[in-house]
């Protein structure tokens, strides 16, 4: 089966972030040179198109004895050794990364609609690493047999420890892309045996499909129990059927109650088809899903399968707990629009980007953010609802009737999207300011580690550790570190670290003299910014007077009475993520960050301005929010969402973090319509 047009572009960014990221972290190894890393990535990239764009299947043998291309390749030149490292190797890392490498096995039997995909044949796989791993010894000088196996075991290391990350990153791109796990009952093998092919027949690795598989074999039985000589006027409505059944839903959307339209064949004359939805004084209820069995027609018709597969879809929305009601109100009046068009068009189930799922989709994206108990009154909300209405008034069941709802629908989205831009804006000031804070403690850190590496005297380093520290992050903070203040007290304390370090000549003398004055004065002034009292100031100064006079004496000092030498304090643990407040006049920022500077992660974000984002709080409360802004320094993300008024900075690792341990989403980008499909196909073990 051919893949899908919609795949294409999904297939390419994932090629593309498989070959940087890996280059990216081969190159943070530094184990191998770049020419070795390209060669990596172009056999890895060969290997990826070799999978995506072939329908040969391998064998059942060669799956089960695990024929890596390496070993292929390597064969011709007799290096058996090297190939059955290299198949040993690929195994271990199958092994290293097994859940995550099944995902995205599960998600590539999606995208490429091949059940019968085998395992060990993963796009991004490590079997696909080893492909560019032969150029790669000659790439990087390793030319004995030695050589090769003692750098392969090195990378292995490295792979071992690195790859679930890569794996994670790319499990992210493809959920983002809307691209579902099949489920792994549906992977079949074509060598497995005949009994289990027959007893788990292949299915489609769409969603949708695989939840109408699962309803056909649900309703197996009753077709088996059609009367023989039913044929296929059992199997499929009469066209007059189909039409009658058409115009009496058209009137129940149009007028809301209608007379009790009957399909022949199917039931006594005069039997409701719909006695719920039809009743003389029907009473209010919440939104009604439509099947078949409400509708009088029979299970082995093709169109019931359609009706219930719609209709279990419709049901999943209108569970979803992470739903506004408002919104269910508004997609579920939609239901008999699309049932139409579900039961003349059946590829609303197989084409992703069909205008009706598009319309579905939309509604949910323009709602992003929304408080579950938003007022139908709300300006979103009776808009969506507004779109929905008018979608109903148009007769027929064209798709083509979908695409004005569907540009009202992008309008409606970017009109979110400006109003929120321009409502970031007065924090970017705000954010600017961490960045700025980031920019001192790196300036702040150099200049500390600088006076450790001048090994002063104990007492020495332990003020400069425990006080002047504190003295330049504050001057820092209200003069920056480019300020001549802050270049005053840095030179003050350089001056006290050469101040008590030997003098030999009287030159030397001569400026001590000259300098020790203007660094007391700053020593002091300092010390009293931070709060030490007169008597603590007195006993430093007296200290530092002591160790002076012991640098001005020519010679060597008597025993025992050198100064007691500076012990580099060890480096401090990394502290958890607080929450925190910036402000400036009226305008308040939160702030989930780190108490002491930490770099944002090295690899690429998952996420990108623009994007929704289900997060927690520094207490825990589940959020939803934009991404309006990120800092060009720290990297940190403006979060916004005025609905909910949150106004958040939070440090990029945290989300990276949320993202990893699956407490965070990226909801843009997501198919309503597919995830609603998804729920359902969970649930087809509980049909009745």
């Amino acid at each position: 089966m051919s893949i899908h047009a919609d795949a294409f572009d999904t297939l390419r960014n994932c090629r593309s972030l498989f070959l940087k990221h890996l280059g990216a972290l081969l190159q943070d190894s530094h184990l191998i040179s770049g020419h070795a890393i390209a060669a990596i990535q172009q056999g890895a990239g060969a290997y990826f198109d070799e999978v995506i764009a072939s329908d040969q299947r391998v064998s059942f043998a060669e799956e089960a004895h695990g024929l890596t291309a390496s070993r292929i390749t390597l064969l011709a030149e007799d290096d058996l050794e090297l190939g059955i490292r290299l198949d040993n190797m690929t195994a271990r890392l199958f092994e290293r990364t097994g859940d995550l490498l099944w995902k995205l096995h599960l998600r590539f039997v999606t995208l490429l609609r091949r059940p019968d995909l085998p395992k060990s044949d993963n796009p991004v796989g490590p079997k696909s690493i080893c492909r560019g791993l032969d150029a790669m010894f000659s790439a990087a000088g390793a030319s004995t047999l030695d050589q090769k196996l003692e750098l392969l075991d090195r990378i292995e290391t490295y792979l071992g420890q690195n790859l679930p990350a890569l794996y994670a990153e790319l499990n992210d791109l493809l959920e983002r892309a809307g691209v579902n796990a099949a489920q792994p009952a549906i992977i079949t093998s074509p060598d497995s045996p005949t009994a289990a092919r027959e007893t788990a027949p292949p299915l489609s690795s769409n969603a949708l499909q695989a939840l109408q598989q699962a309803l056909a074999a649900n309703l197996a039985p009753a077709a088996g129990l059609a009367p023989a000589g039913s044929g296929a006027a059992a199997s499929l409505l009469s066209q007059s059927a189909l039409e009658q059944l058409m115009f009496r839903l058209e009137a129940l959307e149009r007028m809301g109650r209608f007379g009790p339209p009957v399909i022949p064949g199917s039931q006594a004359p005069g039997e409701p088809m719909m006695p719920d939805l039809f009743a003389e004084n029907p009473a209010p209820s919440a939104p009604k899903i439509i099947r078949s069995a409400e509708l009088g027609i029979p299970k082995t018709a093709s169109e019931s399968l359609a009706i219930d597969t719609l209709a279990m879809i419709f049901e999943a929305i209108l569970d979803d707990p992470e739903l506004p009601d408002a919104l269910k109100g508004a997609i579920a009046s939609l239901q008999i629009k699309l049932l139409k068009v579900a039961m003349k068009d059946s590829s609303l189930f197989t084409d992703a980007g069909h205008p009706a799922r598009r319309v579905i989709d939309r509604m949910a994206e323009a709602a992003l953010g929304l408080p579950l108990d938003v007022p139908t009154r709300h300006p979103v909300c009776a808009r969506l609802l507004e779109l929905a209405s008018a979608l109903r008034s148009e007769p027929g069941s064209d798709p083509a009737d979908f695409t004005p709802t569907i540009t009202a629908l992008d309008v409606l989205i970017d009109d979110r999207r400006q109003r929120m831009l321009a409502g970031a804006a007065p924090y970017r000031p705000l954010l600017e300011t961490l960045d700025r804070r980031d920019r001192l403690a790196g300036q702040l850190a150099v200049v500390i580690e600088r006076c450790f590496d001048a090994q002063p005297p104990a007492a020495i380093g332990r003020f400069i550790d425990q006080t002047w520290r504190r003295v330049l992050r504050e001057i820092g903070q209200e003069h920056g570190p480019d300020s001549r203040a802050w270049q005053e007290y840095v030179a003050a304390i350089d001056g006290l670290i050469w101040s008590v370090q030997p003098k030999s000549d009287a030159e030397e003398r001569k400026q001590l003299a000259q300098r020790v004055p203007s660094i007391l004065k700053v020593l002091r002034a300092g010390m009293a910014r931070v709060g030490l009292t007169a008597a603590e100031q007195e006993d430093f100064l007296d200290t530092c007077f002591e160790l002076q006079t012991q640098a001005l004496r020519a010679g060597p000092l008597p025993d025992g009475s050198a100064p007691e030498a500076f012990i580099r304090p060890a480096p401090r643990l990394p502290e958890a993520a607080v929450a925190g407040q910036l402000a400036d006049g009226n305008l308040a920022l939160a702030t989930f960050d780190y108490p002491e500077h930490r770099p944002p992660p090295s690899r690429a974000p998952a996420w990108c301005e623009g994007d929704w984002l289900a997060f927690r709080m520094a207490d825990g409360t589940p959020q939803i929010a934009r991404l309006c802004a990120t800092s060009p320094g720290g990297q940190r993300l403006l979060l916004l969402n005025p609905e909910q008024t949150v106004a958040l900075a939070m440090h990029p690792a945290i989300l990276d973090s949320q993202l990893r341990e699956g407490i965070a989403a990226i909801r843009s980008g997501q198919s309503l319509f597919d995830h609603a499909a998804g729920r359902a196909l969970g649930k087809t073990g509980k049909l009745p």
